[in-house]
């Protein structure tokens, strides 16, 4: 985890302050005692959807067109306010994306679902979370267009996901991904080989400018929260 993340307002839980006072209050504490204590408070990295998704995200980038770029590592700060920043998935060079590998059936089918939609508020209320963090990075860099994309895999790649994780070099993986390269087919998400929908899908969309105006707003109301 990078440390300059810690105790800043950050794409991925930026829908926390667009909705009730409640999860807002909740969200600043946590960001409050983050700074004192100079770490992240949450310690859950090794859980099994998290270690599956930073796996899959690479073989997902392999099936991109060759001008995308993957910036996961990477932790962009805002120019104007510093306790705001993210890290996207990737930008190509129109457009800043993010990868997602539900860990179930049903939540991948009901994002493919919402994404055949094409309806910016549909997908704003049912997936609030992603949404946002899309706005919040499309702004971090500089971008107006963002790509949602969803993967899960056919049973007969699954093999081939085995050998990616037994093979794997990224030293952040590699003692989280025995599980992965010793599973039966079961153990992993995967749907059949004649299932109705695509392993990989891609919702593209332009970011609204009253978005882009109204969390740049909140962002900036928070400013004394972090003096």
């Amino acid at each position: 985890m990078n440390p300059l993340r810690n105790g800043k307002i950050t794409s991925s839980q930026v829908s926390r302050l667009m909705g009730a006072p409640k999860p807002q209050a909740t969200y600043l504490e946590e960001l409050k005692i983050a700074r004192r204590m100079n770490c992240r408070i949450s310690q859950e990295t090794s859980a099994r959807p998290t270690t599956w998704g930073k796996l899959v995200e690479k073989r997902v980038f392999d099936l991109l067109p060759i001008d995308y770029k993957l910036t996961s590592k990477d932790f962009i700060q805002h120019p104007q306010f510093e306790y705001w920043g993210g890290s996207p998935d990737g930008v190509s060079k129109d457009c800043v994306f993010d990868i997602k590998c539900p860990y179930t059936r049903k939540s991948f089918a009901q994002m493919y679902e919402m994404m055949e939609a094409n309806d910016i508020q549909l997908f704003k209320k049912e997936f609030p979370e992603y949404y946002w963090q899309l706005v919040s990075n499309a702004i971090l860099t500089g971008k107006q267009v963002a790509e949602l994309i969803i993967y899960l895999p056919y049973l007969s790649e699954l093999e081939e996901i085995r050998d990616l994780a037994a093979n794997n070099t990224d030293i952040d993986l590699e003692t989280k991904l025995f599980w992965i390269a010793n599973s039966i087919d079961e153990d992993l998400p995967h749907q059949p080989n004649d299932s109705g929908y695509n392993n990989l899908k891609i919702y593209r969309f332009e970011i609204l400018q009253s978005d882009i105006d109204i969390l740049t707003e909140k962002i900036k109301s928070l400013q004394p929260y972090f003096i």
